[in-house]
């Protein structure tokens, strides 16, 4: 009980926002481009992330900048016309909107720019990983660029010409393939998750690749479970069982545990396991304690869904970003011409308990 009141008081306190959503696919044609006329400030937050009306849904530090990428609709307050929002803070609490970071404009993108994650090279540029849905809704992984990196806020990004980068093959489900994980470091090698699903058994596909560009499936899956549906939005990183700090997603050393986080899209609730990076065979076990799926662990236990952590090397700490969406119907979304807010937590403090 101690844990979770520990949890909750850090969201109470912290909360505020970002992550990389991807909640309901549910389509409703007839409001997902009806523009509010007024914008209703009743339960409108005013400390939690928003941007000023309609639905939401990669979090990034970069040279001293939070940046908030979400999955938006910018003509309505339910799910339609996804793009990737942006805004930025220096505080995470007040934040700056910039006009959106990519939107569907190529063939294997025009019927959704879907949800993604961002990694920072070695040569201190980012690059964002997504999922793009084409005309025939096959899902593929993509990537875009900065334009200028002299821009502090980074406001415009390009597709270049050689997306996408990773295609469904060998077996696997084409139109349930996707949510690029942030990419890690090891021997020689980036790697990176995305999400899948065959025959209700929830799967973590590994991809690795020395350049960021050219892309191997791994021989066999990370991780799946049976039973479990499409795993959405693979979150995996380290974390410390000696210290309260958090770790960069590349940290292998000593004293080391390892969190692998699936969004599960039959239940619409966030679920993770704590295990150990078998990284010789590139497989992840979960410790005995440890179930995959609907019985497992849960970071929080309301309405949050489709989390992300990112590392914040300028206070050594792994921020934790979730999506919340409000329990009421459509109509009241359209009604209050809004829908959804993000939240955060200081995960490290929660993990590090749990885990001694």
């Amino acid at each position: 009980m101690a844990i979770w009141n520990l949890l909750w008081l850090y969201i109470l306190i912290l909360y505020v926002n970002n992550g990389r959503m991807e909640a309901s696919h549910k389509v409703y044609p007839q409001f997902q481009s009806l523009s509010a006329v007024n914008i209703s400030q009743l339960h409108h937050t005013a400390f939690h992330f928003q941007p000023p009306k309609n639905w939401i849904n990669g979090p990034m530090y970069y040279n001293g900048i939070y940046h908030i990428f979400y999955q938006y609709n910018p003509k309505g307050a339910v799910w339609g016309n996804i793009v990737w929002g942006h805004s930025v803070s220096k505080d995470l609490i007040n934040w700056k909107e910039l006009e959106p970071a990519i939107c569907p404009s190529k063939h294997f993108d025009i019927d959704g720019a879907w949800s993604g994650s961002t990694t920072i090279l070695p040569s201190n540029k980012p690059i964002i990983l997504y999922t793009g849905v084409d005309s025939n809704g096959i899902q593929t992984q993509n990537y875009a660029v900065p334009a200028n990196l002299s821009d502090p806020y980074l406001r415009k990004w390009i597709k270049p010409g050689n997306n996408p980068l990773i295609d469904p093959e060998n077996g696997v489900n084409a139109t349930a393939f996707r949510d690029p994980s942030t990419a890690w470091w090891l021997n020689g090698r980036w790697r990176v998750l995305v999400g899948s699903e065959r025959n209700s058994r929830g799967i973590a596909y590994l991809y690795r690749s020395r350049d960021f560009i050219h892309w191997t499936k791994a021989k066999h899956p990370f991780h799946s479970a049976p039973n479990t549906g499409m795993w959405e939005c693979p979150d995996f990183y380290p974390v410390s069982l000696s210290s309260k700090e958090g770790l960069d997603p590349s940290y292998m050393g000593k004293h080391v545990k390892h969190i692998l986080k699936v969004s599960l899209d039959d239940a619409r609730y966030d679920y993770y396991t704590l295990g150990t990076y078998l990284t010789n065979d590139d497989k992840y076990v979960p410790d005995n304690a440890s179930v995959d799926g609907w019985a497992g662990l849960r970071y929080d236990y309301g309405n949050f869904y489709a989390s992300k952590t990112f590392f914040d090397p300028a206070k050594r700490r792994r921020i934790l970003w979730g999506w919340v969406n409000e329990s009421d119907f459509t109509q009241d979304d359209v009604k209050k011409g809004w829908a959804g807010i993000q939240v955060y937590v200081n995960i490290n403090l929660y993990i590090n308990i749990y885990v001694h």
